[in-house]
């Protein structure tokens, strides 16, 4: 299943045009599936705001705990440029760093590790600019079902699986965080208006300064040469990943 989901999301890419320009992203229906194609403008202010928030929840973590703020600095200067594959070799003074600053969290009501759960967001940023992946792929009922959770319990679409399952304590600091973090009701906004057009199997585009959506499908274009940028996918690389899974046609072989 997932590998018919890639190579329809990938096939789409063969024939559409980048993302609309400036604070707009693309969205192509592909059967069961959505793709989100975002500008690398776009992509990258979205990975910043995702920064912000980290440094934002940080920071009300330790109005909770304000004797760990010398330790979560440990932690956040080290996590600040980190990949996930960097984790396993985190140094000993970083690891206790965390472990004290989760212990004065379990004292105020924080469970486990949330007290250093912007350090997360901070490694998923990262893996996320490294990776450059100017798309996003999505099955059609997941974006109904969180659709439908954003709706129900007010919570925003970006950033909100960092929310489930919070204790209090941790879920006060996180929308109060939220609440500070200039851009995130915006990003919020545009990512249920994306999320509204995968849920019923709609292309078009959104703005995401204001949320509005056009309905108009993103304009197809011929397949180019090979090596040629095609504007965030180079379709050398489009090619080789089709090929890859068996479903390249033979007379583009």
């Amino acid at each position: 299943m997932l590998r018919r989901l890639i190579v329809a999301a990938v096939s789409a890419m063969l024939l559409i045009d980048a993302p609309s320009p400036a604070a707009a992203s693309d969205v192509v229906v592909t059967g069961p599936s959505c793709t989100f194609l975002y500008s690398a403008a776009e992509r990258e202010e979205m990975l910043a705001l995702s920064g912000v928030f980290a440094a934002n929840w940080s920071a009300e973590i330790l109005r909770d705990i304000p004797a760990a703020a010398d330790d979560l600095a440990v932690a956040r200067t080290w996590h600040a440029d980190k990949t996930s594959d960097a984790l396993p070799s985190m140094p000993e003074h970083v690891r206790a760093a965390i472990e004290r600053v989760n212990t004065a969290g379990h004292r105020v009501g924080y469970a486990e590790d949330e007290a250093v759960a912007p350090l997360r967001i901070l490694v998923e940023r990262n893996d996320l600019r490294e990776s450059q992946r100017p798309w996003q792929i999505l099955d059609r009922d997941d974006a109904r079902d969180r659709l439908a959770a954003s709706r129900d319990r007010l919570t925003p679409t970006l950033l909100s699986e960092s929310r489930d399952g919070l204790s209090v304590a941790a879920g006060e600091s996180w929308l109060r965080a939220w609440e500070r973090t200039p851009g995130a009701q915006a990003e919020s906004e545009a990512s249920r208006a994306e999320l509204a057009l995968c849920a019923t199997g709609t292309a078009g585009s959104v703005n995401r300064s204001t949320a509005q959506s056009d309905l108009t499908p993103p304009p197809a274009t011929q397949l180019p040469l090979l090596g040629v940028p095609m504007g965030k996918v180079h379709s050398a690389f489009v090619m080789a990943l089709l090929e890859d899974v068996g479903s390249l046609p033979e007379s583009l072989r």
